[in-house]
């Protein structure tokens, strides 16, 4: 039999947090691989919870929130790009000794697929061939996922990978068979016949999963729908098998959902109300950024009696110019309409938060305050998020075009941590600062009196 050794990379960058990574899409190839009669091996550099990264700590890893968590990392020599930014660059994930060793234990696969996410990761990505490389200089190694498909030839030229595989679905998988010699039928209905393998984790509290893929919105700083070619829904009947299998399997505590549209249609009220008829004494959390204006009665009821602990409403901007440019996904009236549905259905601020982008092009430091003030009024926490300009959407063609961004640039410098450092649009690292602070300050005073 075949086998395949599967990597989640190391994330190289100035902060990270487990906020539920869990490579899904890499679950669902693992899947793929098992129905093919391929024998496929995880490594996830990620996995905070890895019985040999407790040993080499010396003790059982803590959670914080839920299941999330701060991964071990290693302060690590910054590349080139960041030599007058004055932040220290770390690698997190497992330490490089252990990532060998497990490496070394597994000398007899036949090829290994690397994963991506987040483009200005890749020196991460880079990273971990770099290794896999060392340690099985005969194995073939390929690499998918986002960075991959956004930055295909910069993943050519710089990720050290013997064959780059861009795109989503199973399409990539196929083409990437096909490189290393492999010719077999794969399922196409992929997404509702087959789950992700989580089988190679021996611990878990909580499992991410996804009940559509892509986003019928288009939003212009966003790429979910320029990755999917159109948007998919998987049946409620088999996302509840999925849930009620793992559950049994590991008894959880948490289910995490990461569809980037997860409440288009009547499919998740649907599986909503079949989770009310099991009965399961579970938390349930939507940490994606739903839509605010496909909130109504109905949904917020079900989501309380089916105890949703994490919900995060898309915002963005107050500035009612801002929303529509950059998509229409939400005005102010619609997201003032959801937060009081969810507010009458028995959600306070313990579970409603909003997210707010700051640094958006064309945006001001008193439209994102506006908008923190806004949500304080409401009774919903504020989360700031930096912007971070997606190589390939339409707000970055914009920003290239017009020579307000440099097409060859380090996608590094990009991550929302870096850009204020250097971009003359950016908000400054003191404005980011206050209106940061003035968010936690915000915070605190609504979890006060909840």
């Amino acid at each position: 039999m075949k086998k395949i050794l599967l990597v989640n990379p190391w994330i190289e960058d100035v902060s990270a947090y487990d906020y539920w990574l869990k490579p899904v899409g890499l679950l669902y190839i693992s899947s793929m691989l098992r129905s093919a009669g391929i024998e496929p091996v995880l490594i996830d550099c990620l996995y905070r919870h890895d019985p040999d990264l407790v040993r080499y700590l010396g003790g059982k890893i803590k959670d914080r929130y839920y299941g999330t968590g701060n991964f071990y990392h290693e302060v690590i020599q910054p590349p080139e790009s960041m030599k007058n930014i004055p932040r220290l660059f770390k690698r997190y994930g497992l330490p490089e000794d252990l990532f060998r060793k497990k490496l070394r234990e597994l000398k007899d696969v036949d090829a290994v697929f690397v994963t991506s996410m987040m483009t200005y990761w890749h020196y991460g990505v880079s990273d971990t061939i770099r290794v896999i490389k060392e340690e099985l200089p005969e194995i073939p190694v390929v690499l998918g996922g986002v960075y991959a498909s956004i930055l295909p030839e910069h993943a050519k030229n710089h990720s050290g990978a013997d064959f780059v595989s861009p795109g989503t679905g199973i399409v990539p998988v196929k083409r990437a068979l096909h490189f290393i010699g492999i010719d077999v039928d794969l399922n196409d209905n992929w997404l509702d016949d087959l789950s992700p393998d989580y089988s190679n984790y021996p611990e878990l509290n909580y499992v991410v999963l996804i009940t559509s893929t892509g986003c019928p919105f288009r939003c212009s700083y966003c790429t979910s729908w320029k990755l999917w070619e159109r948007f998919n829904q998987k049946s409620p009947e088999k996302t509840l098998e999925e849930i009620e299998h793992l559950n049994a399997m590991y008894g959880l505590s948490d289910v995490v959902f990461f569809d980037d549209a997860i409440l288009i249609g009547q499919n998740f009220k649907t599986l909503l109300k079949m989770i009310k008829e099991r009965g399961f004494n579970l938390r349930f959390h939507l940490p994606n950024g739903i839509h605010a204006r496909l909130v109504d009665e109905e949904l917020a009821v079900l989501m309380k009696e089916t105890n949703f602990k994490t919900i995060k409403l898309g915002y963005e901007t107050a500035n009612d110019e801002l929303q529509l440019k950059t998509g229409g996904k939400v005005s102010n009236e619609e997201f003032i309409k959801a937060v009081n549905i969810l507010k009458a259905a028995g959600f306070t601020a313990k579970e409603l938060s909003a997210y707010i982008i700051a640094n958006l092009p064309g945006q001001t430091f008193e439209d994102v305050e506006r908008a923190i003030n806004h949500c304080e009024e409401l009774g919903v926490i504020p989360n700031i998020n930096e912007y971070t300009p997606i190589p390939g959407t339409p707000e970055w063609r914009e920003l290239v075009d017009s020579r307000r961004l440099p097409a060859e640039i380090d996608p590094l410098l990009l991550d929302n941590s870096l850009l204020p450092y250097w971009w003359e649009e950016s908000l400054s690292i003191a404005q980011l600062k206050l209106l940061k602070e003035k968010s936690w300050r915000v915070k605190e005073r609504l979890l006060s009196h909840v």
